[in-house]
């Protein structure tokens, strides 16, 4: 484990895995993240500046939750998205569907090709494991 400075209350933590704020930042960014999800579910209409003015919530706060796939928008809501690669609207994460598709393609593509070229090194098939004797190693 590793001390890190919260991004958000600016206290020193240990810190294990995940986003780098502790653990009271995690519980009160789960708060708020109820809160907005309580609000769009009883005002689905509402625009990012609403929700921010009603929870209290920043927007980066709200933007980061949609990116995250944690919330979900209507797809005629006020609030949008842009993917990041196109910039076509999307309603929750960061890629639109074709963009996700398609990239996850090519990282097919890219694990295929990279196998192939082990196997035609090794001739032998695909790659395997092997131990070395330690009495062998001087």
């Amino acid at each position: 484990m590793e001390v890190k400075v919260c991004k958000m209350c600016k206290k020193m933590f240990q810190y294990i895995t995940g986003p780098e704020i502790c653990q009271r930042c995690k519980q009160q960014e789960e708060e708020w993240f109820q809160q907005v999800k309580e609000y769009l579910r009883e005002n689905p209409g509402a625009t990012l500046v609403q929700v921010n003015k009603e929870t209290g919530v920043s927007a980066g706060l709200i933007e980061k939750f949609l990116r995250q796939g944690r919330l979900e928008v209507s797809p005629d809501s006020p609030i949008a998205l842009a993917c990041e690669s196109c910039g076509k609207k999307i309603i929750t994460g960061r890629l639109c569907k074709e963009c996700s598709t398609h990239l996850s393609n090519e990282l097919h593509q890219v694990k295929r090709d990279l196998l192939a070229d082990s196997e035609a090194k090794n001739n032998k098939g695909p790659a395997k494991m092997r131990f070395l004797q330690s009495d062998r190693i001087h």
